[in-house]
């Protein structure tokens, strides 16, 4: 996902507003950004999350992240060529930020309540992931290799 983003910031979202396209309903979050781990800073940021509610209609997206206004989490964003932002593999994309008892900043992501498929189209088992800050910064340093 490092390598696939566009950009990577520690923020927290404001839901903004709700619009369709091509017959899905997004939401648009205004996200104020307390730091950029990849890509050009910025200190806010839109992205959209399918799903959501427009017009009277009310649409939900497997596997879409709930996003809670207040909370803090870091966003692996991907710029789609007309510009929109996006978090990458839906809620894949997408890390609470934690502070353990030692003060270091953590980041964690529960299992994918969709079906998670891997590149070659098989299934497999998603059980979250829990990371160091620290740890994310590296792996960006070295572009996103393993």
């Amino acid at each position: 996902m490092v390598a696939k983003s566009s950009m990577i910031v520690r923020a927290r979202p404001a839901p903004v507003s709700s619009f369709q396209r091509s017959g899905l309903i997004y939401t648009s979050y205004r996200l104020d950004v307390s730091a950029t781990l990849k890509g050009n800073a910025v200190s806010t940021l839109q992205v959209a999350v399918p799903g959501g509610n427009y017009q009277g209609m009310h649409q939900s997206v497997a596997g879409t992240p709930g996003l809670q206004t207040g909370s803090e989490y870091v966003f692996f964003v991907w710029t789609a060529p007309s510009g929109s932002n996006y978090i990458i593999g839906l809620s894949q994309g997408l890390f609470e930020v934690h502070t353990n008892a030692s003060g270091a900043v953590v980041l964690t992501r529960g299992p994918a309540s969709a079906k998670t498929i891997d590149a070659a189209g098989s299934g497999v088992n998603d059980n979250g992931v829990t990371l160091l800050l620290t740890d994310l910064q590296a792996k960006i340093a070295q572009g996103g290799r393993p």
